[in-house]
């Protein structure tokens, strides 16, 4: 990301918006330290040219929030806690309940080419290759996902590699993330504009998990977490100013798109005789 700012459209509510958010980045921009990519967080890096995942499960889903506020779920909010792991690192975790099947929230999730629409801050996206992974979780689905989000105007791109966890007998499922290290040795162009793969991000380790609410079975527990580190202090210092409310917008996003089924499956059973009884 780079910061460019013209002078003459200042007039512009939205420029001049961006313009003061930004001032008061750069203000306090020194108490950032960057030191660029650290060689441990390339070992997380998948290897773009293998089908291995090289992080565990449990490597990127620990509990962040220690407890989980019923009170607070079951009148709809969205848990959120967000702690600074060290000068570059940056660790996330939300937490709200979905009126939907587990499998149904799994399915939309995966349905990568409406990230543009389902996601928040998402510019464009593409699915470079599918394949089944070897080594650890052999035999799991997998996606090499590129994508470019875009906060307070600024972009960000990255190349991650997805596995797909399905438990169907228990109702569980998961998918956790990594970026995929030296993207254009996957593919040479990624963007509309054919530009270059590439990760501006050190690190992006994450996971959704869909499972049944223990409080009510008709309602998903969703926990959405990242790890996040910027390559410089101004994506570290974006992530933190916004980083909460983009969070808590992904499952309150899936919780949209899946209700018209639900409005659906409403007028469904008012048009039949039970449905016209109660009417009645």
């Amino acid at each position: 990301m780079c910061c460019k700012f013209g002078f003459r459209d200042m007039n512009n509510g939205r420029t001049a918006f961006r313009f003061l958010i930004w001032s008061v980045i750069l203000a306090i921009g020194w108490l950032v330290p960057g030191d660029g990519l650290a060689s441990a967080r390339k070992n997380l890096c998948a290897d773009g040219r293998t089908n291995t995942m090289p992080v565990q499960w449990d490597q990127v889903s620990r509990k962040i929030i220690a407890h989980l506020d019923k009170d607070r779920l079951e009148r709809g909010e969205v848990l959120c806690e967000i702690k600074k792991i060290d000068p570059q690192t940056v660790a996330a975790q939300s937490v709200g309940l979905i009126k939907a099947d587990p499998a149904e929230c799994f399915k939309l999730v995966r349905k990568y080419n409406l990230y543009v629409q389902l996601m928040p801050n998402t510019v464009e996206n593409r699915v470079i290759r599918s394949f089944t992974l070897e080594g650890d979780y052999a035999g799991a689905e997998a996606v090499d996902f590129w994508t470019r989000v875009s906060v307070l105007g600024f972009d960000t791109r990255y190349l991650l590699r997805i596995a797909h966890l399905s438990e169907p007998q228990s109702r569980r499922f998961r998918s956790f993330w990594t970026l995929v290290d030296n993207p254009t040795q996957v593919a040479g162009g990624c963007g509309s504009e054919k530009t270059p793969c590439e990760n501006d991000l050190a690190l992006n380790l994450g996971s959704h998990q869909f499972e049944p609410y223990s409080g009510n079975p008709n309602y998903t527990l969703h926990t959405y977490t990242v790890n996040l580190a910027g390559k410089n202090w101004l994506q570290q210092a974006a992530f933190q100013l916004g980083g909460s409310k983009t969070m808590q917008e992904v499952t309150q996003r899936i919780r949209k798109a899946l209700l018209p089924k639900e409005k659906e499956e409403g007028q469904r059973l008012l048009s039949g005789p039970v449905g016209r009884l109660i009417l009645e």
